[in-house]
């Protein structure tokens, strides 16, 4: 099949689109072609598996990258169901894979969908990596795959599940002791596959109640964003207080990142997750290491690691980074503003199977409600600030570079301004903050602000939202 040429490109998460228009089964055939011919090239005995969430179409998009990858003579671990996008980073380490491909377009609108690349060691590929395969795409002159029927017959076309493996590796680092205990815990898996891991390990440990919701598949995602952020999971408070509930979570599309709501309703960031979880492992199960955290994620871990005797390291957005600066300095734990974290010891992307299950056990054996394991947190390291989340969706890209011209009046001093990549960060005294990141893969700006009150950093996040505008 001759192919006409597109330009296909990486971000942050990889190669997205919108379905039937850039996201087509000629390019994601091109992908795996261009896949293919640089393993060719580099001579790389290799098997690779290929998983696939509940969007629409995965499933088929997953069965055409197999027809392609066969067809050049290499063996594709084909997902036998929608799986999180964790448990086939899981497969990439344990089977030795030099690759792996999730189709996926994680917490992005219903009409989105991408292929995720991973390495070997089941961590996500670097730009190093993903700017070679875009070239080798780039040069796909022709695309060699098997037809439907070729497929199911081909010796290298192997059914493939490793759920079990993949759960034994979060059995294996959380505390056998919290078996059998008194939670109540309301769960919304948001129409995604997070609830393929988490519901076995849910009865694994003998939750004494917990509650699904949204466990069927919905490639329109109850047409809500499959992102749990504040706003998608507010409906679940007035459940958390009417049925009792200790706390809930939920979880994105693909299984990757977390969202909490506490006791009482309220909603807990992701700085608060990736912080209380680093406090419980060096203080409570005596586990000691750095912390890193991206360019959009709070002092607040920067105040934790100093009073834990560690260090706080910070990186560009995208896991990618933040696996590699944990390898770098051995840290004990990683995490993202977007809700995304891992550990020492486990694999290297963001898993939100495996953090919930770590919040879990955080809230079984402190044994508090989680409000107060907030508060103990913030009290132990002298945190008083206050953190804003904010997007702003464009009817266009922005031109590169053009928040880098913005002057916006904030009606304080800018003590300093960092540009990394696509981010943008407007430093105040005191170690309050603004910053406007491009998303990259959708025309959408996010918005994040630190400052000492919440309305102060309200008022951040507006100023830089309308120099957006303006």
């Amino acid at each position: 099949m001759s192919m006409e040429t597109y330009d296909i490109t990486f971000g942050t998460g990889g190669f997205r689109g919108v379905i039937g228009e850039d996201f087509t089964k000629e390019n994601v055939q091109r992908i795996a072609q261009g896949l293919a011919d640089m393993v060719t090239l580099d001579g790389v005995k290799t098997c690779v598996p290929i998983g696939f969430d509940n969007r629409f179409l995965s499933d088929a998009f997953a069965r055409w990258m197999a027809e392609v990858l066969a067809a050049n003579g290499i063996t594709c671990l084909l997902y036998d169901s929608p799986v999180p996008t964790p448990m086939v980073m899981c497969a990439v380490r344990d089977e030795g894979c030099a690759y792996g491909l999730m189709i996926t377009a994680s917490h992005n609108p219903y009409m989105y969908n991408g292929v995720k690349l991973f390495v070997r060691g089941g961590a996500d590929a670097d730009v190093a990596v993903t700017r070679r395969l875009e070239a080798f795409t780039r040069d796909v002159k022709e695309v060699r795959a098997l037809s439907d029927a070729q497929l199911y017959a081909s010796p290298l076309v192997k059914a493939f599940c490793n759920r079990r493996e993949y759960l034994s590796h979060i059995e294996d680092f959380l505390d056998p002791s919290i078996e059998n205990n008194r939670l109540h815990l309301l769960f919304d898996n948001l129409f995604g596959v997070a609830v393929v891991g988490l519901k076995p390990l849910f009865d694994r440990y003998k939750l004494k109640k917990y509650v699904i919701l949204h466990a069927e598949r919905d490639a329109l995602f109850g047409s809500r964003l499959p992102n749990p952020t504040r706003q998608m999971i507010a409906p679940l408070q007035e459940e958390v207080t009417r049925g009792k509930f200790d706390y809930a979570m939920a979880t994105d599309s693909d299984g990757d990142r977390l969202g909490i709501l506490d006791e009482q309703g309220n909603y807990v960031n992701s700085n608060d997750i990736l912080a209380c979880l680093y406090y419980y492992l060096v203080r409570y199960r005596g586990m000691k290491g750095d912390v890193v955290k991206n360019i959009a994620t709070s002092v607040l871990l920067d105040l934790l690691a100093e009073r834990l005797g560690f260090a706080c390291h910070t990186v560009d957005v995208g896991f990618k980074n933040i696996s590699s600066k944990m390898r770098e300095t051995d840290a004990l734990i990683g995490g993202e503003s977007s809700g995304g974290l891992t550990c020492r010891g486990y694999l290297a992307g963001k898993d939100s199977t495996f953090s919930g299950a770590l919040f879990m056990e955080m809230r079984i054996k402190m044994d508090k409600p989680v409000s107060e394991i907030v508060k103990e947190v913030h009290a132990f390291c002298g945190y008083t600030y206050a953190c804003v989340e904010d997007e702003l969706r464009l009817p266009a890209m922005p031109e590169e570079g053009a928040f880098a011209r913005l002057t916006p009046d904030f009606g304080r001093e800018v003590v300093r301004f960092e540009q990394l990549n696509n981010n943008y960060k407007w430093h105040f005294a005191g170690g309050c903050w603004g910053l406007l990141r491009l998303s990259g893969t959708e025309p959408v700006v996010r918005v994040f602000a630190e400052a000492e009150t919440p309305a102060t950093a309200q008022n951040i996040a507006d100023v830089l939202k309308k120099s957006v505008l303006s």
